[in-house]
């Protein structure tokens, strides 16, 4: 049996001002990125990222739409990670400045390229604008950790 890690990914827009929600993270896989955190044992996606926006952000939401995902086999490990990318443009709540995992803003979509962002969000980036489903790693099997992986997207 495959050992597997669940994530998700929030892309939040604001239909009025043509901004998304970022975070500013500065535990882990640092620099720009959309809130999000792991699914929980048993837990569906949905509600597992309407939970971790709501621990992250403040922030309540809703009507989600799954855009794709982000994966990957780790044969050193033996396990698999997929990231569920969804977004939504309904929220509700006060928005927190800030929580252990960084500080959380509003930034207008165009501009987003602008900041230093975490590894590979750009591409992932992609996959939440509609240009693809999945972002994935193959894993090349190679000891040097910069030549290993090879990034598609289908």
């Amino acid at each position: 049996m495959e050992n597997v890690k669940m994530t998700n990914m929030c892309m939040i827009v604001n239909k009025e001002t043509n901004q998304v929600l970022v975070q500013d993270r500065i535990k882990s896989w640092c620099g720009i990125t959309f809130p999000g955190g792991k699914l929980e044992l048993g837990e569906a996606v949905v509600p597992s990222t309407i939970r971790e926006v709501q621990e992250e952000t403040g922030l309540t939401v809703s009507n989600l739409q799954l855009c794709g995902i982000k994966d990957w086999y780790d044969f050193k490990k033996e396990e698999r990670y997929i990231v569920f990318l969804l977004k939504t443009y309904d929220f509700t709540g006060t928005l927190m400045d800030e929580t252990n995992e960084g500080k959380v803003f509003w930034i207008d979509i165009n501009k987003i390229k602008e900041y230093k962002l975490s590894s590979d969000f750009e591409e992932m980036l992609d996959i939440f604008q509609g240009k693809g489903t999945e972002f994935f790693y193959e894993d090349l099997k190679l000891e040097d950790e910069n030549k290993r992986w090879l990034k598609k997207q289908f």
